[in-house]
This record gives C-alpha cells, sequence and structure tokens, in this order.
C-alpha cells in the first residue's frame, strides 16, 4: 500500500490503539523478521483503516455484482451479498496478519539458499587476511542479487552510521532473522570473532555443510512435486467439472434451481476455483528452495 495510506491510517488511528499494541508483540517481531520498514503501530492502523472501508464496501459491491449476474434481487442475492459483506472484512484482517509470515518465509529462503555462496565469499576474504567487517562490505558491493547482500548492507549500514561495533551488529542480525540456520550461522561466527579462533576453518566447514544441506532441500523438493501434481488435477480439474455437472443436472432438474445455481456456479467460478488454485501456488512456492 501507498506511504500517504499508511500515513492517513496512522494519523487517524494510530493515537487509540496504545494500549492495544502489546498484545501484538509477536506480530511487532514478524514484521522485523521479514524486513518489513514499517512500525508495529502503523501496520495496525493500516489494517484497521483497510477493515473498516471493505467492512462498508464489501456488501454493496457483492449485492451489485449478484444483481448483474442474476438480473434480480432474490434471497440467494441478498444472501450471497451478505456473505461477502462478511468474508471480505474477516479475509482482510487475516490477510494482514498472515502477510508478514509470508514475506518472513520468503526471506527465510532466500537467506538460506545464498547463505553458502556468502559462506565462501567471506571464507575466501578470511582466507586473505581481510577483517570480518571490510569483509561484509565488499559483501555488500558485490553486484548480485541475494538476499545475503541486503544482509550485508544492513549490518555494514549498522556499523558505519549507527555506530555498532562488529559483534553487536552481527548479534542484531541474528536476532532479527526469520532463518535459525543464519541465525546459528551468525552465532558460531561471533563465538569465533570473540575467542579468537580460526575464522577461514570456521567458514569452510560451514560452507560444506550448507552446500549438502542444500543438495538434500532440493531433492526433498522434486519427490514432493509428484504429491503437488496429483493434488493440482484434482482441485484444478476434477472438483470444477464435477460441480459444472452437477450444478447444471439440478438446474435441468428444478425450475427453482436455476438462480440459485447462477450463483453458486459464479461463486464457484469467481471465488472457490481461484481461491483453490491461488493456495496449490502458494504452496509450492513454499516448498520451493530459492535460487
Amino acid at each position: 500500500m501507498s506511504k500517504s495510506y499508511r500515513r492517513i491510517a496512522y494519523v487517524r488511528i494510530g493515537k487509540y490503539i496504545e494500549k492495544w499494541l502489546p498484545r501484538f508483540s509477536e506480530l511487532g517481531k514478524t514484521l522485523r523478521k521479514a524486513g518489513m520498514e514499517v512500525s508495529l503501530r502503523m501496520y495496525l492502523s493500516t489494517m484497521i483503516l483497510t477493515f473498516v472501508i471493505s467492512l462498508f464496501l464489501g456488501f454493496p459491491i457483492g449485492l451489485g455484482i449478484f444483481y448483474l449476474v442474476n438480473n434480480e434481487f432474490n434471497s440467494t442475492v441478498w444472501l450471497a451479498a451478505v456473505l461477502i459483506g462478511i468474508l471480505v472484512p474477516i479475509l482482510v484482517v487475516l490477510g494482514f496478519l498472515v502477510y508478514p509470515r509470508y514475506v518472513a518465509s520468503n526471506r527465510k529462503r532466500a537467506l538460506e539458499s545464498s547463505l553458502p555462496t556468502a559462506s565462501s565469499f567471506l571464507a575466501a576474504m578470511a582466507s586473505a587476511g581481510v577483517a570480518p567487517d571490510k569483509a561484509f562490505l565488499a559483501l555488500a558491493n558485490e553486484n548480485i542479487q541475494m538476499e545475503i547482500a541486503k544482509e550485508a548492507e544492513q549490518i555494514t549500514r549498522n556499523i558505519e552510521i549507527l555506530g555498532y561495533d562488529l559483534l553487536t551488529a552481527l548479534e542484531y542480525a541474528a536476532d532479527n532473522s526469520p532463518s535459525k540456520i543464519y541465525a546459528a550461522f551468525m552465532e558460531g561466527l561471533i563465538s569465533v570473532i570473540t575467542s579468537g579462533g580460526d575464522l577461514t576453518s570456521y567458514l569452510t566447514n560451514e560452507t560444506k555443510t550448507l552446500m549438502r544441506e542444500k543438495i538434500r532441500e532440493e531433492k526433498e523438493f522434486i519427490d514432493g512435486l509428484g504429491v503437488i501434481a496429483e493434488l493440482f488435477l484434482v482441485v484444478g480439474v476434477v472438483a470444477p467439472i464435477f460441480f459444472v455437472i452437477m450444478l447444471a443436472v439440478l438446474a435441468i432438474m428444478s425450475s427453482d434451481s436455476g438462480s440459485t445455481g447462477t450463483v453458486l456456479m459464479t461463486l464457484m467460478t469467481y471465488i472457490f476455483i481461484p481461491v483453490g488454485m491461488s493456495m496449490i501456488i502458494i504452496l509450492v512456492d513454499g516448498m520451493q528452495p530459492a535460487d
């Protein structure tokens, strides 16, 4: 959403939700882990404003759509419009609550996918005698489209602009990471630097371990594609054909079920099937290892 919309929500609603913020502390942590540059207060204010707008617009828009489809105001049209008016605000709230977790999950996979490359890069820099903070600066300056480069940029920014020391910057990165593997990597790096251990040996061993883990995850993803293909066949092909035939037969057998069948057909075509296919796409996206 645009910054102006979020600003309006913050100004109008932000001052009224102060006492509710502690109840959403976990959401605040998720926002940080997702890397979303928005405060908890502003995010909740935006959610509430969007909920109120959808609460007022869901029913009339649903009523208009089903009237255009059915060309009359009957009980089925009113019932469908009421359901839309109830479901849309609920889905808005659920979307705002789930979206940060989805972004954090994508960021987690992106970090874990690029971590072996970054570990190898840092190992090469350490073997050349480059200090860890300078190694992260070099990684941040590399022209690569990887989430780990953004992390290195944030670590460098915290050191050079905010005045963090290296260990504090690494600890901050570990605490706000959605990936336990990345956090463990950073904590191990902190331990080696603190104890004065062999940084090159640590990074080399971590690179080998991370590469083996990445290969294993990709094999598991390939094995799981068969199950996803069967699910797609059922949800995307068999079920829609079955319901279309069933509704057509009911419309032929009963003269009173024409309008009901039209509304149900509309719901299935524009809501149920797209939602089902979207869920499959999200499932595949969640299973797929990041590039």
